[in-house]
């Protein structure tokens, strides 16, 4: 944009007087502020995204490798991670001919990571069902259903088989959640096409695991584009989908283009917000839809990339350059604004385009996009969203005033700004009270003129660095907190550690300064998790010390998880959760599957993964507040059975197994029959156990000869079965027992099991007649 010199020297001298303060006054209201989000509520998910293809497989064979991916992408704490299988990825090559060596490479790590529970998105139909450009015949939709149901079996039901070749997944997480094709409206499928090819897959997938779901769409363009038959796309297809629909997936980029100027591309997101709100709008008209979520699938700052021979995808014949923007403290400050707009609007999941990619997309990334790869501040930026604004359980958007410094206008590069000022502020608040205030600098470097053939230029920022703001934040109407945490990202953000929270002291009036783009987390409260290590105990006998690989164990503190207790909940139909209503229990970082939190007590599955090491260290976190890590022990074993009073001792929680009722002094067992044990910290079991799982055949058995057990002192000889318990979580053991013909009866028989030649606790009776 070229001025003359005079308005050049004008808005120079505009710019000089709006510069004189750089203060932005926020007061945080006490009230929700129900205009925003759902009814008030912020229920945005944060996760990220892979690309599964050829193209891609380096990230998961070279350097850092699995097992670093799998710490990374498990820290992120990502909500699903999407996986958009795509090209050569999709596994039939030709009709009757499968090969998942590719897919199964670089699917497995992840389904190990995270919430072991990925979306896979179904992105293309395989070469042999699509045209020269690559688009699915519409011919062959039912083959390509069939292909996807068998997707379904391959990973959820057991496998499938194909011209006499059986095919089943090597991991055992099945795939909840489906993608149905990726941005039909860029491939070549029209909005009448995408109807009849959702309708047709998705029963067809159902039929094969009728507990999956379904991501409907993930549209690249606007909603209410046109395709090339004239028909609005998404209108079209919520006036004709049939099949059922979980989730509605949208995708939202700022730009094409490395050369669109930073204010630009800031600009572009308050449109983002608008068409989430439109899409509702549509979502509504069809009854069956109307309470569908909207999933932004994949999102970063710039979609243009190389298609080949340094060529741009968006602006052939242009080369392509790489936007750093995507990893820079631009994107702090942009992610950040993305997050609050869009949570706002109604979003309920936020995805990274993508996790290990390069500096234009990557959380984990490399100059070259190929290894080895390292943490970038996206990573950093994202990591602190979904930890400090976990969903769910989400949080109450407080209302918020914002005034002074500084209004968006041409004098500070915001011609046709559709922002009033060129910071923003969210503040919500968590179920346990504390608050958390999300604050955006997205201010331009002031603007400069330069002499050029007589004139000047107002020269726009391309990945600037932004200029200074301070936000003066007022909360003295949230009343008084006896803590303050603050966390910063920007240039300033050491890499690839990350950030360091800082605590500060809380106040009514408190300040935080951004000295260019990026943004800050300030975390108001009145508590933080406390566990004392004494206080880390087995869940049946209540001893404490060390632990065992799949113990599962009762953790006593305070402020540990929410003033209403929460049970287990499902990741899949098999899989117990590993977060839990704002609640992580982590074992060096991996998070343990929980199946109880409250303020006092959180209950844990100590993971498989601590098995050879002498010690682990623990920390409870609860929405994004850890407590101070306790270094715990680590035993091969650390058996404790159950009672019936869960008291550690008495009569013991036994089955006659004979009908599987409770053992108790009114229904003694015969001396003869079988009694199922029940105990927790057995600790490895061959097929080895799996974190959170549901057991399932084969049962993970218990090493041959490692248990003993003992009725009134008399040694069991028949051991029916010693392992997992079966349908029930992985770490909790089961032992079936005959009892011996030389027991002498009576209401308290004592019992005594030994595994590995380590005692579980005494004191605990069996009813024997």
């Amino acid at each position: 944009m070229s001025i003359t010199r005079p308005c050049a020297i004008a808005l120079l001298a505009a710019a000089a007087a709006v510069a004189q303060s750089t203060t932005v006054n926020v007061q945080i209201g006490n009230q929700t502020d129900t205009s925003l989000g759902l009814q008030g509520r912020l229920q945005q998910a944060m996760s990220t995204s892979f690309q599964l293809a050829s193209y891609s497989d380096q990230f998961f064979t070279g350097a850092p490798g699995p097992a670093q991916l799998t710490g990374q992408l498990t820290a992120l704490d990502p909500w699903h991670t999407r996986t958009q299988v795509t090209g050569d990825g999709i596994p039939l090559t030709a009709p009757d001919t499968w090969d998942f060596t590719a897919l199964n490479t670089m699917l497995t790590p992840i389904q190990g990571a995270g919430d072991h529970s990925p979306e896979f998105q179904i992105a293309t139909a395989p070469a042999y069902m699509s045209n020269s450009q690559g688009y699915i015949l519409p011919a062959d939709i039912p083959a390509f259903a069939q292909m996807s149901a068998n997707l379904v079996r391959y990973y959820n039901a057991g496998g499938f088989t194909d011209a006499g070749q059986h095919y089943q997944s090597p991991t055992p997480y099945p795939v909840t959640w489906w993608g149905i094709f990726n941005e039909p409206d860029f491939n070549g499928v029209t909005a009448s096409e995408y109807v009849t090819l959702y309708n047709t897959v998705v029963p067809e997938m159902a039929k094969a695991d009728p507990s999956i779901k379904f991501l409907a769409v993930e549209l690249g363009g606007n909603a209410e584009s046109l395709d090339p038959n004239g028909d609005s796309y998404l209108p079209t297809i919520v006036a004709g989908v049939t099949a059922p629909v979980d989730v509605l997936a949208k995708h939202f980029y700022s730009t094409c283009n490395q050369a669109t100027y930073d204010q630009s591309v800031f600009s572009s997101i308050p449109a983002f917000a608008s068409e989430v709100q439109s899409i509702y709008g549509m979502l509504a008209k069809n009854p069956k839809l109307a309470n569908v979520p909207v999933w932004i699938t994949e999102n970063n700052v710039n979609a243009d990339y190389d298609k080949g021979n340094g060529i741009s995808a968006c602006n052939a014949p242009a080369k392509f350059v790489l936007d750093k923007r995507g990893s820079s403290p631009f994107f702090a400050a942009w992610r950040s604004l993305v997050f609050q707009q869009l949570g706002e609007a109604g979003v309920q999941a936020l995805y990274q385009w993508g996790f290990g990619t390069d500096e234009q997309y990557g959380e984990v990334g490399s100059p070259t996009g190929g290894p080895p790869y390292t943490v970038q501040l996206s990573y950093w930026v994202d990591y602190y969203l979904s930890h400090w604004l976990p969903s769910p359980p989400g949080q109450d958007i407080l209302q918020t005033t914002i005034s002074g410094c500084c209004a968006t206008n041409e004098a500070n590069g915001w011609a046709g700004s559709p922002f009033t000022f060129d910071t923003q502020t969210m503040a919500a608040r968590n179920v346990d009270g504390s608050v958390v205030i999300l604050m955006s600098n997205y201010a331009l470097a002031p603007v400069t003129a330069s002499p050029a053939n007589g004139n000047s230029t107002i020269n726009f920022d391309d990945n600037g660095v932004g200029t200074t703001r301070t936000f003066a934040v007022d909360v003295s109407a949230l009343g008084a907190f006896t803590s303050a945490t603050l966390v910063t990202l920007d240039a300033s953000t050491p890499l690839p550690g990350g950030p360091v929270p800082q605590s500060v002291t809380p106040a009514a009036q408190m300040q935080v300064t951004l000295p260019g783009y990026g943004m800050a987390l300030l975390r108001l409260s009145n508590a933080r998790p406390n566990l004392p290590a004494p206080n880390v105990r087995n869940a049946a006998s209540y001893a404490s010390g060390a632990v065992a690989p799949g113990e599962i164990v009762a953790l006593y503190g305070t402020a540990l998880g929410p003033s209403t207790p929460v049970g287990l909940q499902l990741t899949n139909p098999l899989l117990v959760s590993n977060a839990l209503a704002g609640v992580h229990v982590l074992f060096d970082g991996v998070p343990a599957p929980l199946t109880y939190v409250s303020p006092t007590q959180v209950n844990a599955v100590v993971p498989y993964e601590v098995a050879g090491h002498s010690n682990t260290t623990l920390q409870v976190e609860y929405l994004g507040a850890l407590s101070a890590p306790v270094s715990l022990p680590v035993a091969a074993a650390a058996p404790g059975l159950f009672t019936a009073a869960a008291s550690g001792t008495g009569p013991g929680a036994i089955l006659n197994n004979i009908d599987y009722s409770l053992n108790t002094s009114a229904n003694p067992v015969p001396r003869g029959d079988y009694v199922d044990i029940y105990l927790t910290g057995a600790g490895a079991t061959t097929p080895a156990s799996v974190d959170g799982l549901l057991v399932t055949p084969p049962y993970p058995l218990l090493p041959a000869n490692s248990v003993t057990v003992t009725l009134g002192g008399v040694p069991c000889t028949n051991i029916a079965y010693a392992g997992a318990s079966p349908y029930l979580i992985s770490g909790l053991t089961q032992v079936t027992v005959q009892v011996p013909q030389g027991v002498t009866p009576g209401p308290t028989v004592p019992v005594a099991v030994t595994i590995g030649g380590l005692s579980a606790q005494s004191g605990v009776t069996l009813a024997v007649k």
